[in-house]
């Protein structure tokens, strides 16, 4: 038998930010880095700034965005 990759289709039903990895008979649903959730119903923004001011400088002023931050 012939292993059909699921993430071929519609990133294998998992959520939009979500990254699909094809398995033997299966796949896997994982969120992207700046993302939480289960990988298939839910991926939500992480909000990197409300830990060590997001990696920012003590000076520099964290934003968080989608998937990201920025410091300014």
């Amino acid at each position: 038998c012939m292993d059909i990759n699921e993430c071929s289709r519609r990133n294998g039903d998992c959520h939009a930010n979500a990254i699909c990895t094809n398995t033997i008979g299966s796949r896997t649903c994982s969120c992207k880095t700046g993302y939480f959730g289960d990988g298939l119903t839910s991926c939500s923004d992480l909000n990197e700034c409300a830990t060590n001011n997001g990696g920012c400088s003590l000076n520099a002023k964290c934003t968080n965005t989608q998937g990201s931050r920025n410091c300014t």
